[in-house]
Formats: C-alpha cells, structure tokens, sequence
C-alpha cells in the first residue's frame, strides 16, 4: 500500500525542522566553525544517515537555511516594491518598507541573530549586503546622485541596523522607522523624485 503523501511530507518538514533547530543551539553554543554534523544529529537525536537525506554538509544546510529566510524577507518587501500606477516615493513608503522588512525578520529572529552576530560565519550578512547592494545599484543606474559610495553608506546603514536589532535584549522601545526613513533616506528619496520629475 503506498504511503500517504501528506504523511511523508510532514515527517520531512519535522525532521527539517529538528536539524535546523539543533543546528541553532550547537552553533549559539560552539560556535559555527566548532559545529559538526555529529554535534547536530546528536542534539536532534536523529542518525547521519538521515541528515545526509536532506543536506550534503553543514555549509549546505547553513546555506539552505540563509536562501529560506533571506527568500522570505524579500518576499515580504518585494510586494511592496511591485510597480504602481500611484507610488509614492516618500518617507512614509520607506517607513512602511522598513516595518514589513523587520516585521519579516521578527518571524525568525533567532536565526538572524545567530548567523549575524556569530563571528565564525559572515554567510547570512554576505547575502543581505549582496541583495541590497544590487537593488540599490539598479535604482542608482537611473538617478545620477546616487553614487557608489551613496549605495555602500546605506548598505552598511541597514545591515548595522538588523544586528543591531535581533542582538538587543531589551524589545520594549520599537525602531521609529518613520524618523529613521525621513534622517536617513531623505536624501537619497529626494534623489528618486528630482529624477521623476526630470523625465
């Protein structure tokens, strides 16, 4: 009799799940480079057999792991990015951008704390700079003020504010995304609209 589907994928998903999650602890405990796949199958309770299932290494599961919820983050953002008739290109949008994106990273917050603040791996801050440079780059090709060292302040700025965000310990005061935006996006949203309207 062939096995149920559903049940077969939930008990990937579990598994998954319990590797991630125990790849999680080790590497808060030992750091990434100290990690083994015995250390991560052992915390799981699960064979080497079944880890190599699913990941062909540490690197390829750090690596899945950074495509899963760096492709959820852009996910998020990216609907907000999706060309209106009606955009407005203003501190509020940028605020209400800035808000989805750290909403996104709330989801999972342990696993951009670990992998951004751990100093053995600079995989997941790799990623983000890489995507964030290259959508900068692409509004930059159009608007003539924006220049390179333009994209790297702000590149540097929002990935500075994302370890500075999931490292706190205090979650009482709330990003002000909206004094944010206006201080430090003013320019480059000023930048945006001269070049509309020079169309």
């Amino acid at each position: 009799m062939p096995k149920n589907k559903n049940s077969t994928d939930s008990r990937i998903k579990r598994t998954r799940k319990a590797i991630r999650n125990a790849f999680f602890d080790v590497v808060e405990e030992k750091g990434f480079e100290r990690t083994s796949v015995k250390d991560i199958t052992d915390r799981a309770m699960i064979s080497r057999n079944t880890f190599y299932l699913h990941y062909g290494d540490k690197f390829d599961l750090l690596n899945k792991i950074i495509e899963e919820i760096t492709t959820e983050l852009f996910h998020e953002v990216g609907e907000q990015l999706q060309p209106k008739k009606h955009l407005q290109v203003n501190s509020v949008s940028a605020a209400r951008i800035m808000k989805i994106g750290i909403s996104a990273i709330e989801k999972d917050k342990r696993a951009y704390k670990i992998l951004l603040t751990n100093s053995d791996t600079d995989a997941l801050s790799s990623k983000l700079e890489e995507v964030i440079r290259t959508s900068l780059k692409l509004i930059g090709s159009r608007i003539e003020a924006i220049d390179d060292y333009s994209i790297e302040y702000v590149v540097s700025g929002f990935i500075g504010l994302i370890k500075y965000h999931v490292s706190r310990e205090d979650d009482t005061q709330e990003l002000d995304c909206q004094n944010f935006a206006e201080l430090h996006l003013g320019n480059i949203i000023t930048a945006l609209n001269e070049s509309r309207k020079s169309r």
